[in-house]
């Protein structure tokens, strides 16, 4: 199979913006990621100086709970891309069985709408039985890092992989303002019971990590726990099955496949939404420096992100651009879709990566760890760019991420036949002229 097209088929011309965007998106976790690491090796932080301040008020506007939302803007898009050219490729599939169409006969109208559907049922399961796998990675991850997204994703690729299927738009911008408005006043709720009690969010994953003694057996078994509780709630009650959905839609235009058409539209969108998002990030940087807490800004902070994300993936997809002539990139665009193209190995990855900058360091050498906000983005970056040289790596070898591989291996082999429908019957049609010829 070539990197250059996609795993649907060789017809599938893989379009860079998406794996530019999930190449430079994996930074943007990384560096939001960084401080659940902190918080889970139980390092000391010493008093932000000006450079931590500044650094913290760039991550608030621009990366925490912003990183996500992208992430799930480009997992909708891939979805819908990967449905439907698995049901293109699937109805061409049905059409060839049919009989008679080795002696030229043409499908009619209902054997061509029987192909379709059957196609659309194959990728509907598709996405389900994908989901199922990508549910029983993330239990696995969550071993590791509680704060595990695959999980979280695949139950979404289970729920609603056949809205996007059968393109139910209109039940998912529905569904998708009940989840924006339950997640803003849940977030609300919380906040300010919390606020009631002289706590935050922050605060109350601190006690609880300071609260017992920490062993091997423990960590995992509540990072499970912990994962299993917040995955089903992440799903119904926040912003990431409204972002899938709206990545879905996506994949039935061509701002992403084909952005230098949209130059104009995607600029606006980028600055746009940044800008937006940005603005609405900043009583939480004003928190998270020392001030005070606003308790309605974090409700809206949440919305707030999901724009962020909206003008990371036009500015992103701007700068990767349209498909090229022989499907070549290069430079930084080229290391960043190496990674995109493995984003689930360059994911697994970096967690591997922090539990030995944070995990396993300290407890072999005894040092206790004293980083800065700066500093633990340093390490963020470090990680990243050790992802980078791995995608490279494997790219220059022609293989692909081999957690993608064992994903797609584990997918095509639980597949399980099933009973199909008898196709219609091609009713007989004789041509009048030749009728006639023949009477």
């Amino acid at each position: 199979m070539k990197l250059a097209t996609s795993f649907t088929g060789a017809r599938g011309v893989r379009y860079p913006a998406p794996d530019v965007a999930r190449g430079f998106m994996l930074l943007l976790i990384a560096l939001a990621n960084v401080p659940t690491w902190v918080y889970l090796s139980r390092s000391s932080t010493p008093s932000a100086d000006i450079v931590d301040t500044v650094w913290l008020w760039a991550r608030t506007l621009l990366v925490d709970r912003r990183a996500y939302p992208l992430f799930a803007l480009l997992f909708g898009f891939g979805l819908a891309t990967m449905v439907k050219r698995r049901i293109a490729s699937g109805t061409q599939g049905y059409l060839q069985s049919l009989p008679g169409v080795e002696a030229g006969c043409e499908p009619t109208p209902q054997q061509e709408a029987w192909a379709r559907e059957q196609a659309t049922v194959d990728a509907r399961r598709l996405m389900r039985r994908r989901g199922l796998w990508m549910i029983l990675f993330g239990a696995a991850h969550a071993m590791l890092f509680s704060a595990d997204i695959i999980g979280t994703y695949g139950l979404a690729a289970v729920f609603f992989g056949g809205w996007v299927a059968r393109k139910h738009w209109r039940r998912a911008a529905i569904l998708s303002v009940i989840i924006t408005a339950v997640s803003v006043v849940m977030m609300y709720n919380l906040n300010s019971f919390l606020a009631s009690q002289g706590l935050n969010a922050v605060e109350v994953v601190r006690r609880g990590a300071d609260s017992s003694t920490v062993t091997p057996v423990s960590y995992v078994f509540n990072g499970v726990t912990s994962w299993s509780g917040t995955t089903l709630m992440t799903v119904l009650a926040s912003l990431v099955v409204p972002a899938m959905f709206l990545g879905a839609r996506l994949a039935d235009t061509d701002l992403i496949a084909h952005p230098e058409r949209h130059r104009r539209l995607l600029a606006v969108v980028g600055v746009g939404g940044l800008g937006l998002g940005a603005l609405g990030g900043i009583a939480i940087a004003v928190r998270a420096t020392g001030g005070p807490l606003i308790i309605w800004a974090i409700s809206f902070d949440r919305v707030a992100g999901l724009l962020s994300a909206c003008g990371w993936l036009a500015l992103l997809a701007l700068y990767a651009g349209g498909p090229r002539e022989g499907g070549g990139l290069t430079g930084l665009r080229r290391l960043a879709s190496a990674v995109g193209r493995r984003s689930m190995t360059a994911y697994l990855s970096q967690s591997l990566l922090f539990a030995a900058v944070f995990l396993a360091l300290p407890a072999l050498t005894g040092i206790e760890l004293h980083l800065g906000e700066a500093r633990t983005a340093l390490i963020a970056l470090g990680v990243w760019l050790v992802t980078v040289v791995l995608c490279v790596v494997l790219e220059r070898s022609g293989h692909a991420g081999p957690f993608e591989t064992l994903l797609r291996t584990a997918v095509a082999r639980s597949e399980r036949k099933r009973r199909l429908p008898a196709p219609p019957v091609a009713s007989a049609v004789v041509d009048s002229d030749a009728y006639g010829l023949i009477r």
